[in-house]
């Protein structure tokens, strides 16, 4: 807590008004994240638009913001590896509920695959790190044509392709 004290230019005594200890400034950093990415992912959706197209303008939505905010992926990817995360509840976020709405409204009106939520939200959403991870060392570019494509890859693999 020094040296965090020390970077911002604070005492210490500042920084534990706000914060029991590290890891509570550590999860509180992390919660906050979470609430930013989720209201961006989310910014501009309508109920009147169909499961797909709220699909591709989260997957959208959150991609660009990421790239905007590299940062917070990089300290969400690494706080999630730690024993902090056991405190975290998905449920408590705004996006997540969000989307599990939206995959449970896409399986009863059968233009999502019935399969299990989690499988589903791999295979939807985990893509993202993968291509921010590419972008940053330099092995793509991401601009919205490839944003659009990915997000299609993404949705062609949870929907229900009807014959």
């Amino acid at each position: 807590m020094a040296k965090i004290a020390k970077e911002a230019k604070v005492s210490p005594a500042t920084i534990y008004i706000y914060f029991e200890n590290k890891e509570d400034l550590f999860t509180k950093i992390y919660i906050d994240i979470r609430k930013k990415m989720g209201q961006a992912a989310i910014n501009g959706l309508e109920d009147n638009k169909s499961v797909e197209e709220q699909f591709k303008i989260i997957w959208h939505n959150y991609l660009t913001y990421s790239l905007e905010n590299i940062d917070f992926i990089v300290y969400r990817e690494n706080f999630e590896q730690t024993s902090m995360m056991k405190k975290i509840q998905e449920k408590d976020f705004e996006l997540f509920n969000y989307i599990t709405d939206l995959i449970q409204r896409g399986i009863k009106q059968k233009c999502i695959k019935n399969l299990p939520l989690t499988l589903l939200t791999s295979f939807a959403f985990m893509p993202i790190i993968t291509l921010l991870k590419f972008h940053s060392q330099g092995i793509i570019n991401i601009d919205d044509k490839l944003i659009n494509q990915a997000s299609n890859l993404a949705w062609n693999a949870i929907k229900i392709i009807k014959i």
